[in-house]
C-alpha cells in the first residue's frame, strides 16, 4: 500500500468526522411541523445531505450523513427520528452516484421504494375505495408519491442538463431535488410501515391515509425550495473547495471538474 493511499485514507476519515459533525450542527436548524402530527418535525438542514455526499463521496459522504444522523436522535432521544436514520445518507449516496453520472443505481434506489411501497397497507390495494375519506387508494399513493415519480422520470434529463453550459445550474437543482426526493421517498415507505403508524403513533390505517394526502402541494413547495437552498450553498462552497491545492484531489468533489459541471 502506497503512502499516498494511506494518506488520502486518513484525510477522508478525517473529513468523514467533520462532515458528520457538521451535519450534526445543521440538523438543529429549526425544522417544519409535519401537518397532523405538529410533534414531528422535517429537518431542514438534511436539505444539506447531498451536498456531503457530492463532496465526500457516496460511500463517505453517507457514512458522514449516517454518524450525523444517529448523534442526533440520540439527543433528545427520539425513536421515529431513529427509524429515519437511513433516508438523508441514502440521499447523500444516490447524489453523489448522480454527479458520477451513474443513472442506474439511483434510479433503482427510487423504483425499489415505488414498487414496495404499493403493496403496504396504506396503498394496497390500489383499487379499493376509502368512503370516509372519498378517495380511491390509487389516489392515495399518487398523491403520496407523485413528486418521487417526478424525480425518477427527471434522472436521465438532469445529467444531460448538468453537462450543458447554459443549463448546469438548472441540472444541479435537479439532482438536488432528485437527492432529497430519495430521502422523502424512503421515509413515507417507513412511515407506512404497519410497526411505525399504528405500533409507533397508535393511528388507524384510515387516519395514516389521510396524513399522507392531506396537503401534498405543500410538501412539494417545500421539496423544491430545499433543493434551491441546497444548490445556493453548493455552488460557492464547490468552487471554494475546487480551488484549494491538493483538496480537491482527495475530496470527491473533484468530479464536478472532471464532468465540467463547475
Amino acid at each position: 500500500m502506497s503512502k499516498g493511499f494511506r494518506l488520502g485514507g486518513v484525510y477522508l476519515v478525517a473529513f468523514a468526522g467533520v462532515g458528520a459533525a457538521l451535519y450534526y450542527l445543521l440538523l438543529w436548524l429549526p425544522g417544519i411541523p409535519v401537518i397532523g402530527l405538529p410533534t414531528l418535525k422535517m429537518e431542514i438542514g438534511a436539505s444539506l445531505a447531498p451536498l456531503l455526499g457530492i463532496i465526500l463521496g457516496p460511500y463517505t459522504g453517507a457514512l458522514a450523513v449516517l454518524i450525523g444522523n444517529i448523534a442526533k436522535s440520540l439527543y433528545p432521544p427520539n425513536l421515529l427520528g431513529m427509524l429515519m436514520i437511513p433516508c438523508a445518507p441514502l440521499s447523500a449516496f444516490a447524489t453523489a452516484m448522480l454527479i458520477k453520472r451513474n443513472r442506474w443505481i439511483p434510479a433503482l434506489i427510487l423504483a425499489v421504494i415505488l414498487i414496495v411501497s404499493l403493496f403496504l397497507p396504506p396503498f394496497y390495494p390500489l383499487t379499493d375505495y376509502d368512503p370516509k375519506l372519498g378517495v380511491y387508494i390509487w389516489q392515495v399513493y399518487l398523491l403520496t408519491f407523485f413528486d418521487k415519480i417526478a424525480a425518477l422520470l427527471l434522472i436521465p434529463i438532469a445529467l444531460d442538463l448538468v453537462t450543458m453550459p447554459r443549463s448546469k445550474y438548472i441540472g444541479l437543482y435537479m439532482l438536488m431535488f432528485i437527492g432529497r426526493e430519495v430521502d422523502k421517498a424512503l421515509g413515507c415507505m417507513i412511515f407506512a410501515l404497519p410497526p411505525v403508524y399504528s405500533g409507533l403513533f397508535g393511528l388507524s390505517l384510515r387516519k395514516t391515509r389521510s396524513l399522507f394526502i392531506v396537503s401534498p402541494l405543500f410538501y412539494f413547495i417545500e421539496y423544491l425550495f430545499e433543493a434551491l437552498i441546497a444548490m445556493l450553498i453548493a455552488i460557492p462552497v464547490i468552487k471554494a473547495l475546487l480551488k484549494v491545492p491538493g483538496l480537491s484531489e482527495i475530496l470527491h468533489v473533484k468530479v464536478v471538474r472532471d464532468q465540467k459541471i463547475l
